[in-house]
């Protein structure tokens, strides 16, 4: 294999202009096609926050069950996994909605009673909100004389009320204090998301009914009209849609440029291939396999891609700290085109252009009788 590059590295100096310009194309596709991509993964992730503002998070459902049903944590973690496994969907969170009050510091007294709402992520496990966000209402929680700061409440601001609603969120670690100042039942609930368009409402009720069933059982109560299933996200099927198109644009052009520079890379060697094949034919004629042509053939190849991946890496290094400086100030978004799932995709798609240049001229050269080749007359 050693000489077979040696031989390689002989041939490329004897067509240094050829090696150039098939490394500077190259070059020139594998940029463009990490710049896009990164493009693409930026859109993408615009357009699927706005939606989620403006929507909601794909295909999610809240199951709320009655205190009445007085399930307990336990419960409703059992009732969430069993819903979110029977639909391929997963557990976004679980919450707790306290009795009924009403605040004894301005301004929340002017709002009546409000069921303040704990979020979960599992039991035990408290949801990351931004509490202290109570959207510039300065006040703070008073129930018999305690108080509950603002950082300790979360107030959904519109951009977010798609997702959490319009209720007041409580900080769990507050909990106990409210449930030691008011009496009632608890409601309590799950929601999953299923990342669907299609309405699974009815088969999202049937699910929790089967972990909630043997608990009514016992109560006597029936559970049917105690769990209720409500759709959050708004259906937009076409907004996502668009979105989902977008990216497949981008796809398609990093993809469109990258496949012309294995198709010029596939011809130009393919011509190179029966330039050389009257040596090529010798050396068969002397004994060489077709192992040892496609090694020189791999070698010659494999000169080219592996100058264009420096070379595309010392370009994308440089223009990395303009480009993320670019997108923050234009955009407000985090750009870097140095990234992992890009740099497999890319390995992957030089991968196949090695694979169809290498094969597409040793097909070329061992097709054809070295015998005639060498008795051809050369130009």
């Amino acid at each position: 294999m050693s000489r077979s590059l040696r031989l390689a590295v002989v041939l490329a100096r004897r067509s240094p202009f050829r090696i150039v310009m098939l490394t500077v194309l190259t070059t020139v596709a594998i940029v463009i096609f990490a710049l896009v991509s990164e493009l693409a993964r930026v859109s993408q992730e615009g357009l699927d926050s706005a939606i989620v503002q403006d929507s909601g998070l794909h295909g999610s459902y809240e199951v709320s069950l009655d205190g009445s049903l007085q399930a307990s944590d336990a419960t409703v973690d059992e009732a969430a996994r069993h819903t979110a496994a029977g639909l391929g969907a997963s557990v976004w969170g679980q919450w707790v909605d306290l009795p009924e009050t009403r605040s004894e510091c301005p301004p929340f007294e002017q709002v009546g009673e409000q069921s303040l709402r704990v979020l979960w992520r599992a039991p035990g496990v408290p949801f990351d909100l931004p509490f202290g966000d109570t959207g510039g209402i300065d006040t703070v929680w008073c129930i018999d004389g305690q108080q509950i700061p603002p950082d300790a409440l979360y107030l959904p601001d519109a951009d977010h009320q798609a997702v959490y609603g319009t209720r007041l969120y409580l900080r769990g670690d507050y909990q106990d204090l409210v449930l030691l100042s008011t009496t009632g039942p608890l409601r309590r609930g799950f929601i999953v998301v299923t990342g669907q368009d299609q309405d699974l409402s009815d088969e999202v009720h049937s699910l929790a009914l089967e972990t909630i069933a043997p608990l009514a059982a016992s109560t006597e109560i029936d559970p049917g009209p105690r769990v209720t299933v409500q759709r959050i996200d708004q259906e937009n099927a076409s907004v996502r849609d668009a979105s989902r198109g977008v990216g497949l644009t981008y796809g398609v052009i990093g993809w469109g440029v990258l496949v012309l520079a294995g198709i010029a890379l596939v011809a130009v060697q393919a011509i190179v291939t029966r330039q050389r094949s009257w040596f090529y034919a010798l050396a068969r004629s002397m004994g060489a396999g077709t192992w040892r042509i496609a090694a020189m053939l791999s070698a010659d190849t494999a000169l080219v891609l592996v100058a264009s991946s420096a070379a595309s890496l010392a370009v994308l290094t440089t223009a990395q700290p303009a480009v993320r400086d670019f997108a923050d100030r234009a955009f407000g978004v985090d750009a870097h085109v140095l990234d992992l799932d890009v740099a497999v995709t890319l390995a992957a798609g030089l991968g196949l252009i090695f694979g169809a240049t290498v094969l597409t001229s040793l097909v070329g050269t061992v097709r054809r009788d070295p015998i005639a080749v060498l008795e051809s007359p050369r130009d």
